[in-house]
């Protein structure tokens, strides 16, 4: 079971220009809730959470460190805020956890190699679930769903239910798909012109059949018409 260590400052004080002085500090404010322990405002620091995200990644469990160690808790990141405009962290969700029980957690998909109908064939493959919401015990959190798409060709699928599954369960409708390849963009245009320029040709057979002298309404007979 992967885990990570994170400390924690209780804090004290809150309200929006606290949060804004704390930001300003490199630190970001962060709340602990879930069974079995009192909800609590938390201060983290920015560098030590950037660095735990980038060397264990998002779904691991955290093993929490508050106030130097006079609290610890099994957590994990249930949701992280950032800034519209920085993209930078502005506010963590932590979790608490029992290790006896299965807990919903949303796993990053991650596609391998390049399907079969886009390197021969010119197709395009579309990558349409990023994350898949899955059911399992915090031992057993993957830290990505990893899909082989090579043997994809133009025209194929695979949904949530083709993928199999690893001591966890999938909540994420399965017939949701989750990558396909589809026939390029140009190919169609220029099939659809061609459909397009095949009916005005029969147009302009039809009126050239049908196309007749015109009637000269009120013209003086000819000696000998009636």
């Amino acid at each position: 079971m992967a885990e990570a260590l994170l400390n924690a400052i209780t804090r004290e004080e809150l309200g929006k220009q606290a949060v804004k002085k704390l930001r300003a500090e490199g630190l970001i404010p962060a709340t602990l809730y879930g069974a079995g322990v009192d909800s609590s405002s938390l201060t983290l620091n920015r560098k030590e959470l950037t660095t735990l995200l980038q060397s264990s990644g998002r779904n691991v469990v955290v093993d929490l460190s508050v106030d130097k160690g006079k609290k610890s808790v099994k957590t994990f990141i249930y949701e992280i805020q950032h800034d519209p405009l920085t993209d930078k962290i502005t506010h963590v969700d932590l979790k608490h956890i029992n290790l006896d029980d299965k807990i919903n957690i949303e796993v990053p998909v991650h596609l391998e190699g390049v399907a079969d109908g886009v390197k021969n064939e010119g197709g395009i493959s579309e990558h349409i679930m990023h994350t898949i919401e899955i059911s399992c015990l915090p031992s057993n959190i993957p830290s990505e769903l990893v899909i082989d798409m090579s043997a994809l060709q133009i025209g194929d699928s695979i949904h949530v239910k083709d993928l199999p599954t690893d001591n966890f369960d999938f909540i994420s409708d399965p017939d949701r798909t989750v990558v396909h390849v589809i026939a390029p963009r140009v190919m169609i245009v220029e099939e659809e012109e061609e459909e397009g320029l095949e009916g005005l040709e029969g147009i302009e057979d039809e009126l050239e059949e049908g196309a007749a002298e015109p009637e000269v309404i009120g013209k003086k007979p000819e000696d000998g018409e009636e």
